[in-house]
């Protein structure tokens, strides 16, 4: 029964420190920029970026490839959903979605989309952002 007891604690001590070295990993006790990358048509061309803060709040930017540009957009109105979260078994949820870290390493997480089983990647965003002050929306597009 000890022994039991005592493999239950280092999980979940084991969990719960995993879970504070990827939050610090993501934000680093800041805000940190990652660009969101999954299988989509002319991926070549464009994408999102998310800044991730400490507190949990997230922005979306779209992101241009080809200019290296990146501009705010929001296309939610739900305040619920510009936040982000990782849980001590290592699922990263941001804006809602629900993603399975597989691996990560100082600059790249890789997961697994829970919804669609899709295999995703954000790489950290290093430099100039070039971010452009003038927002997209919705109905720009």
């Amino acid at each position: 029964m000890k022994k039991v007891i005592i493999l239950s604690l280092l999980i979940s001590i084991s969990c719960t420190n995993k879970k504070k070295e990827l939050e610090y990993l993501i934000c680093k006790d800041s805000t940190q920029y990652w660009n969101y990358e999954w299988p989509r048509y002319r991926a070549q061309y464009y994408g999102f970026t998310f800044s991730l803060n400490k507190n949990g709040k997230l922005k979306k930017y779209s992101f241009d490839k080809v200019e290296n540009k990146r501009r705010y957009f929001w296309d939610i109105q739900d305040p619920d959903i510009s936040k982000w979260s990782v849980s001590k078994d290592s699922i990263l949820t941001i804006m809602g979605v629900k993603k399975k870290i597989i691996r990560y390493t100082e600059d790249t997480i890789h997961a697994i989309n829970l919804e669609d089983k899709t295999k995703v990647y954000y790489v950290r965003v290093k430099g100039n952002l070039n971010i452009d002050k003038k927002p997209i929306n919705k109905i720009d597009l």
